[in-house]
């Protein structure tokens, strides 16, 4: 067929582009792998937290026959096991043996539970303060010695509340006060309180699991961070490449309209139409093969899931539908080759931008969000994010229609004026 040889022509001559070959699949690879470079540590599943070594003082001794030893219990949270990883207590007997540590920096931070603290709290008094010392060239493992002490003391001084509303309530139902009575109270909002922040703040995989439901049959999402992160960044820039691919592939025609090799294909026996029709084809080769190809290499190289072969299909259909009939339009209103560049790369940043490539993975004001439903770059992103987090196919199906429509709008308009153009 006379238009599928005008298109593998026109698509040969686009592969052999040492320019072309670097912005269709170079310039995405290296950016995302400039990426992968720089945070490659940052969700490696062998990454390690830098160990904290802390000193720990206990002053608070209670008798052997009081159940609740607030000191004990502030001393045991960094002996917890799900700190374990990066943080290691040690016992020291006073606060000058502390010190020692601190200054031969044998640790980086300590803490010093005061005296009569639980004989505090159970009489009502006020609380004596719980001391953090640190080494002073040192910021993030003392703050973390920090936050650890205060998620628990707030806990004490709640149990503080506590003490003070059961006693009210002991007071107006004529109720007789006794320690037994206290103790259990203050035992029992220890053993939630305790509870509530060791699966709240000391187990940050237990908070940070993403969970993608999974259908029957479907491969399983890489577990890897980083795959992840890198799959949303190479998304956004496959897809914004994508559509420079296609307009820049469609420029050809304004370079053979200059040098007069396109008029001269329209005196030949060949049906204008089918020209036109070849030229056009050969961007869909084009912008598909490309995709083909960095889909490929992003799971080779960076093991990026792209999702089920069903929605990986659909999804690389609305982008090479809605790609090349973007890039079909915008080329259909440059007049010569000088205007192109300002058109291909200004019109097609401006919509990447609003369309939300250069932003995946931040969170963004909801009116930025909605504006990128009107943007086909910001479809063909949200197909792809459908693709990765594993959405049924009927799903994706519906974002792939919406798109193809917009292409098929897109190509046929611009389609028109290069006819008339052509007339």
């Amino acid at each position: 067929m006379k238009i599928l040889d005008i298109a593998l022509n026109d698509f040969t001559r686009s592969v052999r582009s040492l320019f072309a070959i670097g912005m269709m699949v170079v310039a995405p690879l290296v950016i995302t792998g400039l990426i992968y470079v720089a945070f490659s540590g940052a969700g490696s599943e062998n990454s390690d937290l830098p160990i904290i070594q802390v000193g720990i003082v206990n002053l608070d001794q209670v008798p052997a026959d009081v159940p609740v030893a607030l000191g004990k219990t502030l001393a045991d949270m960094y002996f917890d096991e799900s700190v374990a990883g990066y943080i290691q207590p040690k016992i020291y007997p006073g606060e000058a043996s502390v010190r020692s540590a601190i200054n031969n920096q044998e640790i980086q931070a300590a803490v010093i539970i005061p005296a009569g603290m639980t004989a505090a709290l159970m009489a009502n008094q006020s609380v004596p303060p719980v001391r953090i010392l640190q080494d002073p060239t040192l910021t993030i493992g003392p703050m973390v010695v920090k936050n650890m002490a205060q998620s628990l003391l707030d806990g004490i001084y709640g149990g503080s509340i506590a003490v003070q509303v059961h006693r009210q309530r002991f007071a107006v139902h004529g109720i007789a006060e006794n320690s037994i009575n206290l103790q259990s109270i203050i035992h029992d909002y220890e053993g939630w309180f305790t509870a509530f922040q060791r699966e709240l703040f000391h187990s940050p995989q237990a908070a940070l699991v993403l969970v993608t439901p999974q259908s029957a049959g479907e491969e399983a999402p890489s577990a890897d961070p980083m795959a992840g992160i890198l799959g949303q960044i190479m998304t956004g820039q496959m897809i914004f490449f994508a559509f420079f691919t296609g307009a820049y592939s469609m420029q050809s025609i304004l370079k053979e309209q200059e040098e007069g090799t396109l008029a001269r294909l329209f005196t030949t026996p060949t049906p204008r139409l089918t020209i036109l029709g070849g030229k056009f084809l050969a961007v869909v080769f084009t912008v598909c093969g490309q995709g083909l190809v960095l889909l490929l290499v992003g799971r080779l190289l960076f093991k990026v899931q792209w999702g089920t072969p069903t929605s990986v299909l659909l999804t690389m259909l609305g982008q090479v539908a809605s790609a090349t009939g973007l890039g079909v339009l915008l080329i259909s209103f440059v007049k010569h080759e000088r205007q192109a560049g300002p058109v291909i790369g200004g019109g097609l940043t401006a919509l990447g931008m609003l369309g939300g490539l250069f932003t995946v993975g931040m969170q963004m004001p909801e009116a930025f969000t909605r504006l990128a439903n009107f943007i086909p770059q910001g479809w063909v992103l949200h197909a792809w994010r459908l693709s990765l987090n594993g959405a049924p196919s009927a799903e994706v199906f519906t974002t792939c229609l919406i798109l193809v429509g917009m292409g098929a709008t897109m190509f046929a308009i611009g389609g028109l004026r290069f006819n008339r153009r052509f007339a």
